[in-house]
């Protein structure tokens, strides 16, 4: 019985872990060797960067307690001021610095609206979800802006080995922020107990904004990402990729709640969608159960993983 309870106990603390070991291994045996090669595999993590840059961000919003509904509708913003800004001066560092700047100036329009009027952050960025989705629609007139294939947007941050290598550098950049930096400490304070790291000393209203703008950076570089893998900005990508980026970092161990978690996890979680992704592909499941499934996955994991105490009241 005790060997039983150490078994589930840690599944419950690694759900990320032992889903994505348990469809590694279903989808090796079921796909008649599709799924366990290097072509295939490469593809899966070339798929997921931008997933990950963006959940980078995102982990760190949620593991303050907040949450970001408006990821989708930025990276189609950010995918297409990157296309048309390199399209209209042919300056790769002013397309950079354009879509860095849009994606922080929105994020930190959120951060200041929750700040400032208490407003919600999810009312917040549903708000904003709407926003930036009608300003791509205006200053994309609908239509689709392509990347040139040698261009540096396509060569740098879409194709491998160089996206990886960005993606990579993302990751231990962030890792560091959290691990080792006040800037994740504090974070990780404040979704722990808001009022304890005010007491503490932490300018509590300043951190948000600042973690808002961290996942505005993050943002900007997973759009430019996705902006170069398909080779193009569009106004219709990004529907419904707040789910996958929630998911991921739900799935990874960040509590919704808040104040546990980090990017390790999360990384745990955008590989376990992103083979899920693909497993399903090869089995010939359609997109919209792919959809079902992401749902189902989510709730499972939350159910799964987070510890209920007697009394305890969820909202």
């Amino acid at each position: 019985m005790e060997n039983k309870n150490t078994v589930v106990a840690f599944i419950k603390k690694n759900i990320s872990l032992s889903a994505f070991f348990i469809l590694f291994i279903l989808f090796s045996l079921t796909t008649q060797g599709k799924f366990f090669v290097a072509g295939n595999l490469l593809s899966v993590l070339t798929g997921s960067t931008d997933l990950l840059v963006c959940a980078l961000g995102g982990t760190f919003i949620i593991m303050m307690g907040s949450i970001d509904l408006a990821v989708g509708s930025m990276i189609s913003l950010g995918g297409v001021v990157v296309a048309k800004t390199y399209l209209a001066t042919g300056n790769l560092f002013l397309a950079l610095l354009a879509t860095w700047g849009v994606c922080a100036l929105c994020y930190g329009i959120m951060g200041l609206a929750h700040v400032c009027l208490k407003v919600p952050t999810f009312i917040v960025t549903l708000g904003m979800l709407s926003i930036a989705r009608a300003v791509v629609t205006m200053i994309s007139g609908g239509a689709i802006t392509m990347v040139d294939y040698d261009g540096p947007i396509k060569q740098i941050f879409g194709l491998r080995p160089s996206v990886l290598i960005v993606t990579f550098l993302a990751f231990f950049v962030t890792i560091l922020v959290e691990k080792y930096m006040l800037f994740g400490r504090y974070t990780r304070l404040i979704g722990g107990n808001e009022n304890v790291a005010r007491l503490s000393g932490v300018n509590v209203r300043w951190m948000k904004v600042m973690v808002y703008l961290f996942a505005g950076t993050m943002t900007a570089l997973g759009s430019i990402i996705m902006a170069g893998r398909i080779g193009s900005g569009s106004p219709s990508i990004g529907s419904g990729y707040e789910l996958d980026v929630i998911t991921a970092v739900v799935l990874g161990g960040t509590a919704q709640t808040g104040g546990v978690g980090g990017v390790a996890g999360t990384l745990v979680g955008v590989l376990t969608i992103g083979i899920l992704g693909n497993g399903l592909v090869l089995w010939g499941m359609p997109s919209e159960v792919q959809l079902f499934v992401k749902g189902v996955v989510v709730i499972l994991a939350v159910a799964v993983s987070t510890e209920r105490k007697p009394n305890m009241i969820v909202k």
